[in-house]
């Protein structure tokens, strides 16, 4: 296959890949989790001059900056919703991503463009990659960020060449800003730069600290004069790890994109890596393994193999586990898709047989065919959102149901002045239906309610008796949040000198009451 032929089925791929994501979101727009709604009220109030601050007027310092910083500049130059701005920047970006694991795969491939232009369509069709490009989310961006860099890692590796140096060390540092992840792009490139300059393990060592103080210390600037000034964290927080349970999340997520959910059902997924290592270990010879060692210190694989080390140990290590080990929270995983089919090819060149010409056709027509099974998931998803509004994992708020309900209807027509105050038990849900700041109720330990007494003794922001103020109790799979107290016990337990709730509307969605400060 010619390079010309290659990249217009690249071009093919990237355009129709960009159609999915604007089809999925043309009825209802992208979908939005929590992060999503504090991204897009950040990106709000920057443009109105009220800097990093989200609905409930906090600083942005669990996530970083440049996301919301460019719908903002977007929104400033056209006037457009954020909304739709990040409905437009993320189908874009994954034509993007299509296009950039293309070209990637060309160079790291040499001599397969078959396999190559088969695992850019396992790409295109990716329903994970799909999924979090059609929400409000930095992923999208980030992993160009990391395709770019990539791309310039492999040129250094091969020349190391000064400019490709700078450019490695600036597309780290611009992906620090698009997530805190951003620092396996930091590792990952000094581990580079020092194999790089192997055997000259001085100059080595002295271009690898470099790398790291050059695309680490602007986040490291940001995390300490803005983070930790404003909350006294330096990257936000997240939950405890857990690395036995975030490895075999991470095995069952990898495998299921290969492999069918009926097939899943019967052997588990770990069954199947087991049956994948023990093929390897069948066909393994220290020949053989030196062979492949070679080919991944080589410029086209070695970016992709620093990658994989640094960023799967970030998965299995250091992400929280309550979030991610459900199937589908798969954002964060599918971002190695592109580097682990090359390390497959890699690893099928060094240690599979080699196929006689009638045999490689049946192969290439068996992998054809199999690009049905991601094809079929992603047509199915793009259909059914097109219906219901996004149907993935992290969509919480832009759903048809929340959107065509009697509670968003009665709050729609709610005449709010900006110096009214709104609380809420879904802070982010309040925003995204309202759009305007939100008021955050009291907290206290919700399954020993030891605290609750104490939490809305000690609670400073209720309603004056001058304000008109208004609390949003949403209902069913918006009322998740256990820490906070219910109308009932706030009724109950908040003296009438104090507050008093007003119920002023109810439906099966949610409740509104009144609250009236005295």
């Amino acid at each position: 296959m010619s390079s010309r032929r290659y990249y217009f089925c690249l071009a093919l791929l990237a355009l129709l890949g960009s159609l999915a994501v604007f089809a999925a979101t043309l009825p209802w727009g992208p979908g939005l989790s929590t992060d999503g709604a504090r991204y897009l009220s950040t990106a709000e109030n920057l443009a109105a001059g009220r800097g990093l601050v989200d609905y409930l007027g906090e600083p942005l310092v669990h996530w970083p900056p440049l996301y919301p910083a460019l719908l903002s500049g977007l929104h400033w130059l056209s006037g457009w919703d954020v909304l739709k701005l990040a409905q437009i920047l993320n189908s874009l970006a994954f034509g993007g991503v299509i296009l950039l694991s293309g070209v990637f795969l060309w160079r790291a491939l040499l001599g397969q463009p078959v396999f190559a232009l088969w695992a850019s369509a396992v790409v295109a069709t990716a329903l994970p990659l799909l999924e979090v490009s059609a929400n409000v989310a930095s992923d999208p961006l980030f992993m160009l960020c990391v395709l770019l860099w990539l791309l310039v890692a492999q040129q250094y590796a091969a020349g190391r060449a000064t400019r490709h140096f700078w450019q490695m060390a600036a597309l780290a540092a611009a992906a620090c800003f698009l997530r805190y992840a951003g620092a396996a792009l930091v590792m990952s490139g000094a581990l580079v730069v020092l194999l790089a300059w192997r055997p000259q393990w001085r100059g080595a060592l002295r271009w690898a600290t470099a790398y790291g103080l050059a695309s680490g210390l602007p986040i490291g600037l940001w995390a300490i004069l803005h983070n930790y000034r404003l909350s006294g964290l330096l990257l936000g927080s997240h939950q405890p790890a857990y690395p036995p349970g975030l490895l075999l999340a991470f095995i069952e997520k990898v495998v299921s994109w290969f492999v069918p959910q009926r097939i899943l059902l019967s052997v588990p997924p770990l069954a199947l890596f087991g049956v994948l290592l023990a093929l390897l270990a069948w066909r393994s010879t220290r020949a053989r393994w030196a062979a492949f060692g070679r080919r991944l210190l080589a410029a086209p694989l070695l970016p992709a193999a620093a990658f994989t080390l640094v960023y799967g140990g970030m998965l299995v290590f250091t992400i929280s586990y309550a979030e991610h080990r459900v199937p589908g929270s798969q954002r964060l995983h599918a971002l190695l898709l592109p580097c682990l089919l090359v390390l497959a090819a890699a690893a099928w060149q060094a240690f599979a047989p080699r196929l006689q010409a009638p045999w490689r056709h049946v192969a290439l027509a068996g992998l054809a065919v199999w690009l049905l099974l991601p094809l079929y998931r992603s047509v199915e998803y793009v259909q059914r959102s097109q219906q219901e509004g996004d149907v993935s994992y992290y969509n919480l708020y832009n759903t048809r149901s929340l959107r065509q309900s009697e509670l968003a209807t009665y709050l729609q027509g709610l005449a709010l002045t900006p110096e009214d105050k709104v609380y809420s038990n879904n802070e982010a849900a309040a925003w995204f239906l309202l759009r305007r700041p939100i008021y955050r109720l009291p907290r206290y330990d919700g399954e020993t309610q030891a605290s609750l007494a104490a939490a809305l003794a000690e609670f400073k922001s209720w309603p004056a008796a001058q304000d008109q103020a208004y609390l949003i109790w949403f209902g069913a799979a918006l009322d998740y949040k256990r820490e906070v107290p219910t109308p009932e016990q706030l009724q109950t337990l908040v003296p009438e000198s104090t507050l008093r709730l007003l119920s002023s509307f109810r439906s099966g969605s949610g409740d509104v009451y009144i609250l009236d400060g005295e």
